[in-house]
């Protein structure tokens, strides 16, 4: 069993947030500057039955441990009745099916795809007229956005290194990310899908459908023009005024936050824990998004020296304000040098257990002060409630990950 299957065995329901690296083929033009978002969502698969991209949440019993299991998600900006396709299994959507000690040349190229023009996740997709208009004669509508599609919506190795978090959310959850991914595509389905760079581009959709969840947050996803722009810029500053975030998202940005959504809320210490947003939003609903298992992953581009098709291009924009809200040493850290803890399973699980304790310690020690009667005191014993639960499932998923490793 693989380091894979073991973290599917141990976190069956997650999601897995990703920017990528610029798109640049070997003696053309690099692609935009500001990257790419997708997520992969363990726990969904696609409804064949709509006619167009849907998911739906597979059987309770189904194996998510499979490497075909899992649905990748990705915006795409010639879309424009649909927000978002979907690509079964991790494998497609991350490698188009090519191993890595396999040549990426014409043939292995046009083999990916033939076999996704086949597989039908392109169908009821309409994209732009003025890109429509250049489709060759004898050339299906499915095989032509398939080639305007490949290496950003999937085989994303193909062009692109890949960073990831991971983020393990229960069933019901999962239920709501996929619930508000389909209301996306319904209603682009109906009233059409128009991208912007700066008010509702990819990582908007990827935001939203985890706040759904409860992750965060929502952000407001606009429309195109000077007004929205403005509206947006606005909510920077207010955000920057009286905390919280801004209706500007951007993949890179995406990324981040979702590495601090599972690792930074202050679970070790019950005064920060309940002076934290999201802490006293979630522990509210028997859960919080600092958990094990919120692991930073990395894909590379597919081996430079087999790929005949693709360079490495520049990192994603990230956007950043120095000395105030300064993301970027963060990005580089977690891309470059991240540490054990983060994405190692054993040592994360081993620091989460330490953390649990610290948490259990100082929400069991001392008194409530002149707090007593007031929201403190509910908060502290749903804290700690949780915490001691906590404490204990991690334990318990220690033992079961040394079990896993050990009969690898």
């Amino acid at each position: 069993m693989d380091e894979q299957r073991v973290y599917d065995s141990l976190f069956p329901h997650y999601v897995e947030i990703a920017t990528v690296t610029q798109y640049h083929r070997r003696g053309g033009k690099p692609g935009g500057w500001g990257g790419h978002a997708t997520m992969f969502v363990s726990g969904a698969e696609r409804d064949e039955d709509a006619g167009y991209p849907r998911l739906r949440l597979v059987d309770e019993e189904t194996d998510l441990s499979s490497p075909v299991s899992g649905i990748g998600v990705s915006v795409n900006r010639i879309f424009t009745n649909v927000n978002w396709v979907a690509i079964p299994g991790r494998d497609v959507f991350l490698h188009g099916g090519v191993t890595p000690d396999s040549e990426l040349d014409e043939a292995a190229y046009e083999a990916a795809i033939a076999r996704a023009a086949a597989a039908g996740w392109f169908a009821g997709i309409r994209v732009e007229d003025a890109l429509a208009r250049l489709r060759p004669i004898g050339m299906t509508a499915e095989e032509f956005i398939v080639r305007h599609s490949i290496g950003t919506d999937f085989a994303l190795t193909f062009a692109r290194g890949v960073y990831g978090v991971r983020l393990p959310l229960g069933r019901a959850a999962i239920g709501a990310v996929v619930d508000h991914l389909n209301q996306v595509n319904d209603a682009a389905r109906s009233s059409g899908y128009t991208w912007n760079a700066y008010t509702n581009n990819c990582s908007h959709v990827i935001h939203n459908a985890l706040a759904a969840a409860g992750v965060w947050d929502p952000k407001h996803a606009r429309g195109p023009g000077m007004v929205n722009l403005a509206r947006d810029l606005a909510s920077v500053a207010a955000s920057v005024v009286r905390g919280g975030i801004s209706d500007f998202s951007f993949p890179a940005n995406n990324f981040v936050r979702a590495y601090e959504a599972g690792n930074e809320h202050p679970i070790e210490n019950v005064d920060a824990a309940f002076a934290d947003h999201d802490i006293a939003r979630t522990i509210a609903r028997g859960w919080l998004s600092t958990a094990p298992g919120a692991l930073v992953v990395r894909y590379p581009i597919h081996d430079l020296a087999r790929n005949r098709l693709f360079e490495m291009g520049r990192d994603p924009f990230l956007f950043s304000v120095p000395a105030i809200w300064d993301k970027r040493d963060k990005f580089l850290k977690l891309t470059r040098d991240p540490a054990a803890e983060i994405t190692d399973l054993g040592a994360n699980l081993r620091w989460f257990r330490d953390r649990y304790a610290a948490g259990l310690a100082s929400s069991s020690a001392g008194t409530d002060g002149g707090r007593a009667g007031g929201a403190f005191g509910p908060f502290r014993e749903r804290f700690r409630a949780y915490i001691a639960g906590a404490l204990a499932a991690t334990n318990e998923q220690l033992l079961r990950y040394e079990r896993l490793r050990a009969a690898a």
